[in-house]
Order: structure tokens, then C-alpha cells, then sequence
């Protein structure tokens, strides 16, 4: 054979290879194509804390008159005129007696009684996002000789400690 027809039928060898390949492609793929698309998206985003809101009513003084039991009332919620508190609070109630009275304590909320170990509530929960009041009364019964005046003097103070409840 000659050269040029080696040539030539290389040539048409390399021409029929190229169409099957084209064929077989487009058999494969069936006319899909695939791409690459990227969008960037510019945005902010600010953060702002969570704010607690504990809010406790009541008068400020309790008279204990060493003859009737007394009692006191006050409350606990997690609003105030502005605003709700934004995240669960757990709190605790804790009566101290700084006087020289020997006296009981008994509190109840919303009639039911509240149990105190060493004049301490357990922890109590007040939900978020959701206006709550928690209404408290507190019975002190004194116990001493109504005659001994002096033992009264002093204070009785009511503490609420509250902290942020763990999920």
C-alpha cells in the first residue's frame, strides 16, 4: 500500500473514532449538561443578649405585734410595664429571721403550701415569653410570751434569688 492511502485511512479511522465518541455522549447524557452556579448573598446579623425580667411585690415592712399571727403578702413575676422576660428564670424564696422571736413560718401559694427546708423554698420556675405572677402569702406565728416585747425587735426579711434556668 501507499502512503497516502495509509494516510487516509488514518484519518478516516480518527474521524469515525471521534463521532462515536460524540454519539455515545450524547447517548449517555441525553442532552443534560452539567454546571456550576454560585451566588453570593450579602447579609448582617445582629445578636442582642436575652433579657431577664424578675419582678417582687409587696410592702417593704412586716409588723409582727407579738399577740396575732401575721401575715404578709407579696408576689413574684417575670414582667413589668415595659417589658416580659425573654428567658426562663428559676428562683428560690428564702425567709430570714433576724430577730430574737422564736417564730413559725408557713407559706403558701395560691392556697397550697410551699414546703421550706431550713426556711428555704426549693427552686421554683417562672417561663419566659409568657407573662407570669406568682402570688405568695406568709403566715408568721409567734410562739414567745406576748409580754416580751423587746424579743420582736429586729427584722424578719424575705430574700427571692433568681437565676437563669438550664435547658
Amino acid at each position: 500500500m501507499d502512503i497516502t492511502k495509509k494516510k487516509i485511512i488514518k484519518a478516516i479511522l480518527i474521524i469515525v473514532l471521534i463521532i462515536i465518541i460524540l454519539l455515545l455522549n450524547w447517548l449517555f447524557l441525553g442532552g443534560r449538561s452539567f454546571s456550576k452556579y454560585k451566588k453570593k448573598l450579602d447579609s448582617n446579623s445582629l445578636t442582642e443578649i436575652a433579657e431577664p425580667v424578675f419582678t417582687v411585690d409587696g410592702a417593704s415592712n412586716i409588723l409582727i405585734d407579738g399577740i396575732d399571727d401575721t401575715v404578709y403578702e407579696f408576689s413574684v413575676r417575670n414582667y413589668d410595664n415595659f417589658s416580659t422576660s425573654e428567658v426562663d428564670l428559676d428562683y428560690t424564696i428564702q425567709i430570714v429571721n433576724n430577730s430574737g422571736a422564736n417564730l413559725e413560718f408557713i407559706l403558701t401559694k395560691d392556697g397550697k403550701t410551699v414546703s421550706l427546708n431550713n426556711n428555704k423554698t426549693n427552686s421554683i420556675s417562672l417561663s419566659g415569653l409568657k407573662k407570669q405572677t406568682d402570688n405568695y402569702k406568709l403566715q408568721i406565728k409567734y410562739h414567745n410570751n406576748p409580754a416580751i416585747a423587746y424579743d420582736i425587735t429586729g427584722n424578719v426579711q424575705i430574700k427571692v434569688e433568681a437565676v437563669q434556668a438550664k435547658k
